[in-house]
C-alpha cells in the first residue's frame, strides 16, 4: 500500500517537473534573443547577411546627400558609393540644376514636390538604389570638411569672388598657388560663380573637393575613426533623413575595416553633358553608361530598366 502511495506521489511530481523545464527553456530562449538583439544592435555581431562566415556577402551600399541652405534652397548633391569588397568609394557630384525627364530641375523639384522625389529623380536617372538619404545643413557640411582639416587645392584659373555678405565669404585664389582650403572655403567655391566654365566648374569642383576630404580623412584613419560617430550625428541633427543609427552602425563597421588598409579610395565621376544654358544640365548617355559600368564594377544594387 505504501509503494502504491509512493508511485501516485512520483507521479504527480512528474508533470510539475515537466512544466519547470519547457518554462526554463522557453526563459533561456527569450533571454538568448534579446542579448543577440541587443549585441547586434551594438555592431557587435554582423548582420543577417554573413552567412555564419562572418563576413558580410553585400557590403556596397549608396548615399545621397542634399545641402540645403538656411532659406531652404537646394544647393547641391553629392552621391557617396562606398564599395568595401572593391575597395573604393565613388563620389558623384549632381548639380541642382540637372534636369529630369520633363525638363525642370532638381532645385525646382525640391521646390515643388520635396527631397524625397528629387532622390528618387536621382536614382533614375543614374540607375542607383540608394540606401540612404539625409540632407546636410551649411555648417554641418563646413564643420565635417573642418574635422578632417580641409583640402589642398591649386586652382587652374584665378578664382575671385567678393561677397556683399561680409569679407569671410570673399573668395581669392590666384592660379597655380597652392592654398589650404577650410571648410567655409570648399563650401563657396561649390556654388559661387568663380569659374570660368560657369556651373559646370562648380560641380566638377564639387566632386574634386568631396573626393579629396574622404582621401584626406583615411589618410588620418585613427582620427577619423574617433569621429565617426560624430560626422553622422553633424548629418543627421535637424535633418531630413531616412539614415537610422542601426543602418549607421553597420556601415561603419565597413568603413572602419576600410579605414584599417590605409588606403586613398575615392575617386569623383563627374557628370558629363551638355549645359544648355547656365541653369539646366542633362547627362549624356554615355556618362550613364559610365555609372551603370561602375555599377557593376563595383558589385552594387542596380534599378532595374534606369540609365539606359
Amino acid at each position: 500500500m505504501a509503494q502504491a502511495k509512493r508511485k501516485k506521489k512520483r507521479k504527480s511530481q512528474a508533470p510539475i517537473a515537466l512544466v519547470y523545464f519547457i518554462t526554463m527553456i522557453v526563459f533561456l530562449v527569450i533571454i538568448g534573443l534579446v542579448a543577440f538583439y541587443m549585441l547586434r544592435k551594438m555592431g557587435v555581431l554582423g548582420n543577417d547577411d554573413d552567412n555564419g562566415t562572418g563576413e558580410i556577402q553585400n557590403p556596397t551600399y549608396n548615399t545621397f546627400l542634399a545641402r540645403i541652405n538656411s532659406k531652404d534652397v537646394l544647393v547641391e548633391m553629392t552621391v557617396l558609393r562606398v564599395a568595401p569588397d572593391a575597395q573604393q568609394i565613388i563620389v558623384i557630384p549632381v548639380s541642382a540644376f540637372t534636369v529630369n525627364d520633363d525638363g525642370k530641375t532638381l532645385r525646382e523639384v525640391y521646390e515643388g514636390e520635396g527631397l524625397k522625389k528629387v532622390e528618387n529623380t536621382v536614382s533614375d536617372m543614374l540607375g542607383i538604389k540608394f540606401d540612404n538619404y539625409a540632407t546636410v545643413s551649411n555648417t554641418a557640411f563646413e564643420t565635417i570638411c573642418d574635422i578632417v582639416g580641409g583640402i589642398p587645392y591649386a586652382p587652374d584659373e584665378e578664382l575671385y569672388y567678393l561677397s556683399q555678405d561680409n569679407d569671410e565669404n570673399d573668395i581669392s585664389l590666384p592660379a597655380g598657388e597652392l592654398s589650404q582650403l577650410s571648410g567655409r572655403q570648399i563650401r563657396l567655391i561649390s556654388q559661387y560663380p568663380v569659374f570660368s566654365e560657369g556651373r559646370g566648374g562648380n560641380m566638377k569642383f564639387l566632386g574634386t573637393a568631396v573626393a579629396a576630404l574622404v582621401n584626406n580623412a583615411f589618410q588620418q584613419s585613427s582620427l577619423t575613426k574617433d569621429n565617426l560617430d560624430n560626422i553622422y550625428n553633424l548629418i543627421t541633427s535637424n535633418s531630413n533623413t531616412d539614415w537610422t543609427r542601426e543602418q549607421f552602425i553597420e556601415e561603419k563597421m565597413k568603413i572602419r575595416e576600410m579605414l584599417d588598409l590605409h588606403l586613398t579610395p575615392a575617386t569623383a565621376l563627374i557628370p558629363e553633358g551638355e549645359w544648355t544654358d547656365e541653369t539646366h544640365f542633362k547627362m549624356s548617355q554615355e556618362y550613364l553608361d559610365k555609372v551603370a559600368q561602375m555599377m557593376m564594377d563595383t558589385q552594387g544594387s542596380v534599378v532595374d530598366g534606369s540609365a539606359a
